[in-house]
Parts: structure tokens; sequence; C-alpha cells
């Protein structure tokens, strides 16, 4: 397995389909190396994982500009509360999975989840409070997602 990527070559990448990142060093609270993400417009399934003790509270806000992404799994962010607004500008988007975010309560407002107008499968995967939340009928989020074709909680 790759351990180092330099992120000039991330960015000569311009075919690339799928990709797998994360799992980094457990003294890092953010995601290095990722500026030249955008410059990936042919990548269209993401694994992006963040980490067990908590550390990482946010998604890379270069995540935002892979409006070609038809696959998104969010995997290990311990330390992340909220799906943040910008999740809404992934257009493309069709698949959103959710995994291990333990403390994850809540996804982006539902103006932004009408915005994933192409969202067909919503998996959320123990992610015990979102998990919760998203219960069909009562669960404060579960208006946002109500629209969503195949919704998955386990």
């Amino acid at each position: 397995m790759l351990s180092c990527f330099p992120e000039k070559i991330l960015g000569g990448l311009t075919r690339l389909r799928e990709s797998r990142i994360g799992n980094f060093s457990e003294e890092l609270d953010s995601f290095p190396y990722l500026n030249s993400i955008q410059d990936l417009p042919s990548l269209q399934s993401l694994a992006i994982f963040g980490d067990s003790e908590g550390r990482i509270k946010y998604l890379p806000d270069q995540l935002q500009r892979l409006t070609a992404l038809n696959s998104l799994s969010i995997c290990y962010f311990h330390g992340l509360e909220a799906l943040p607004e910008w999740l809404g500008n992934l257009s493309s988007l069709q698949i959103l999975q959710l995994q291990f975010c333990m403390n994850l309560k809540y996804l982006p407002t539902a103006t932004a989840m009408q915005r994933l107008s192409k969202l067909r499968k919503l998996e959320i995967t123990y992610c015990p409070y979102l998990g919760e939340n998203c219960s069909e009928g009562s669960g404060s989020e579960w208006s946002k997602i109500s629209h969503i074709p195949d919704v998955e909680i386990g």
C-alpha cells in the first residue's frame, strides 16, 4: 500500500476514477496535501477515512470541488458531529455511505440535501446518533432524507 503520495502527482492524475484517502498518522488532526484533489475531474468514487481517536472534526473543504463524484464513503470520523453544508454541491452524487462516525448527529440542511437530486442511496452504518435521528417518521433528520429512494440504517 502506498503510504506517501506527493501532492504534485495527485493533481496530475486527471483520469483517476476511484480513490481511497486516509488512515494517516495518529498525530494528524487534518488532511494534508489535498489542495490538488480539485484537479481530478474524472474522480467518480471516493472513500475517505478519518481517525478513530476523534481528532479530525471536519471533512476537508477541498472535497466540495469534486462535482463529478457519484459515490462518496465517509468512514471513521469520530470527531465529526455534522456534515457540512457544501455537501449539497456534489450534484452528481448517487450513493452516500456514512460508516463508523460515532458522534455524527446531523445532516446538512434540508435545502442542501434537496440539491442532491441524483442521490438514490444513503447508507448509515454504525453512526448511532445519526441513525437514531434518521429513523423513519420519528427522527429529527428524517424529513431531510425521506425523498431518497433507498435509505439503509444499521
